[in-house]
């Protein structure tokens, strides 16, 4: 090509690329504030438009330049890192359930102090995983997340130690506030470190990790206090976060300029944490207390009044911890009440048929986790090929087959009867685990898919808090249904006769319905989660536009 030529063809790529950038689609994306919602700008004067729509970049992925994208090495190892992370905290939140009879023993603990030891870590989590969030927005995620790793180690450590029932109570609480800058954080330096198509999958693979936390939970901890005693179950994570910690220091990605700015909302914190605190208690307590107390309705009402101020004083603070425009977002509330749906449906189940297979049915700790391990099993393992489809069926599509396929399962389960075995119970297990399996990952994706990188941290933040309500609610309400049907005290008597397993039949119905409600949601109010590849990633804003496939 001769020298005239090629001069064409440059002039001929500057006026193209000139037409591009003054045409009413590009205009029209670079408005005033980068887009519809206020937040797409930062308080530092750059635009951060939703990352299902942002250029596959190094920085935008949430790396410095060199330290790897979508898809490299570099994100690999931060997939690795959180997850292992995320596995800690919440096997800590199922695991310690079945030492609680030698625990109380040796530290002098009657039913209600253990129901602390079991109550203030999931309470601490979610009462300050607001909190952790945005501390991860203001001064960078990495370094949220390493502090989060260092006060759950040492308090783990300390844990293991205890002397008494007080000190591990309150080194439980101190376990939670770990919890809650991990996990916050993580799930933002996760999803800020893949893009594209990759996002799902890496999503898939950590929802799959903490399917299996949740569920293996008890398994892990009747292996530890049989072979090690209770103790073990704390010190174990010592070790470990003390390696992830390492292992995170050289490999996740150095933090970038923290875009939000100003005063710090502490009355909005605050009523928050009232409301969690009220709410969370308030379930946690519900069957102790009974349905129809004064002291319950008390706590529901103060949990409502607060959460009431609370949403007042986002709207009107200048620097709010939760920006009420990110409810507005595409999928995030539908996502979030989608999230605590599908832990109050997996929680309670577990929960109470471990409880049916230990009481009723005369297993041990070990053989209840062994015969609830294939529902983990395949969980955990759907997860991550659930994260692989997103981009090809759409996120609302699994969520809605995942949730049949759980109330499918739900309903072979509510089957059960005072002769039935481990083996009785798989049918309806399998299938309730894929379908778990299948619905997870996609309702994270759906619900951080059109959230700034400056927000991610309280966005994942709320998605955990939603979680754990759902956790609390799912217990507290299937313990109501089986209460109604069978009015014993667990604690000091076993079930027997029809009446206990009519009560667990009842609640895996309900919960049946719950899923069968959630999957409805999801067709009916989800939009399709934008998943560019590198090609449409870089392509102009009416060109991704038209590319995206609602479903």
């Amino acid at each position: 090509m001769s020298i005239a030529e090629r001069g064409v063809a440059l002039l001929a790529r500057i006026r193209l690329r000139m037409s591009a950038n003054t045409s009413p689609e590009a205009l029209s994306e670079r408005g005033s504030t980068g887009g519809r919602f206020p937040e797409d700008h930062d308080p530092a004067g750059h635009q951060a438009t939703p990352r299902a729509a942002r250029p596959r970049s190094a920085r935008d992925a949430g790396h410095e330049p060199g330290t790897g994208g979508s898809g490299t090495a570099g994100s690999r190892w931060v997939l690795a890192v959180v997850s292992v992370a995320w596995f800690l905290v919440l096997i800590n939140d199922t695991a310690v359930t079945v030492a609680l009879p030698p625990l109380g023993r040796e530290l002098g603990l009657g039913l209600a102090g253990l129901e602390w030891v079991v109550n203030l870590y999931t309470l601490t989590f979610a009462v300050l995983t607001l909190w952790g969030g945005m501390l991860a927005d203001r001064l960078g995620s990495r370094p949220v997340f390493l502090a989060g790793l260092v006060i759950f180690a040492i308090s783990s450590l300390a844990a293991g130690l205890s002397p008494d029932g007080g000190a591990l109570i309150g080194l439980r609480a101190a376990q939670g506030a770990g919890a809650a800058l991990i996990g916050p954080a993580a799930l933002a330096l996760l999803t800020t470190s893949f893009t594209g198509r990759a996002r799902p999958l890496a999503l898939g693979v950590w929802s799959g990790v903490g399917a299996a936390a949740l569920a293996g939970g008890p398994l892990v901890g009747a292996l530890l206090t049989s072979g090690l005693g209770w103790r073990s179950i704390f010190w174990i994570n010592a070790p470990l976060g003390v390696l992830v910690w390492f292992v995170a220091r050289r490999t996740l990605p150095a933090p970038l300029p923290a875009a939000r700015t100003g005063r710090i909302d502490f009355a909005g914190g605050l009523a928050s944490a009232v409301g969690l605190s009220a709410l969370i208690y308030a379930l946690t307590q519900a069957n102790a207390y009974g349905w129809t107390s004064v002291g319950l309705w008390v706590l529901l009402v103060a949990a409502t009044a607060a959460f009431a101020l609370f949403w007042l004083i986002e709207r009107r603070a200048a620097a709010p911890l939760l920006k009420p425009s990110l409810l507005r977002r595409p999928n995030f509330l539908p996502g979030n009440l989608l999230g605590m749906a599908s832990l109050a449906v997996m929680c309670s189940v577990f929960f109470f048929l471990s409880l049916y297979l230990q009481l009723a049915a005369g297993d041990t700790a070990l053989r209840a986790g062994l015969a609830l391990l294939p529902l983990t099993l395949l969980g955990a393992a759907a997860a991550p090929v659930a994260g692989w489809l997103v981009p090809r069926l759409g996120a609302r599509t699994l969520i809605a087959a995942g949730m049949a396929l759980t109330a499918v399962g739900l309903v072979l389960l509510a089957g059960i009867t005072p002769g039935w075995g481990a083996l009785q119970l798989q049918p309806g297990l399998l299938v309730t685990g894929l379908g778990i399996g299948l619905s997870t990952a996609p309702i994270t994706t759906a619900t951080l898919g059109h959230i700034p990188d400056h927000h991610m941290g309280v966005a994942s933040a709320t998605l955990n808090a939603f979680r754990m309500i759902g956790l609390s609610l799912g217990i507290a309400v299937m313990g109501a249904i089986v209460a109604a049907q069978w009015p014993g005290d667990l604690a000091r008597t076993r079930p027997t006769g029809t009446a206990f397993t009519d009560g667990i039949a009842d609640g895996l119905l309900i919960n049946a319905a719950i899923a069968a409600a959630a999957g409805v949601l999801a067709i009916a109010a989800l939009h399709t989660t934008p998943t560019p590849d590198d090609d449409r990633a870089a392509a102009p804003a009416a060109q991704r536009q038209e590319g995206v496939e609602r479903r």
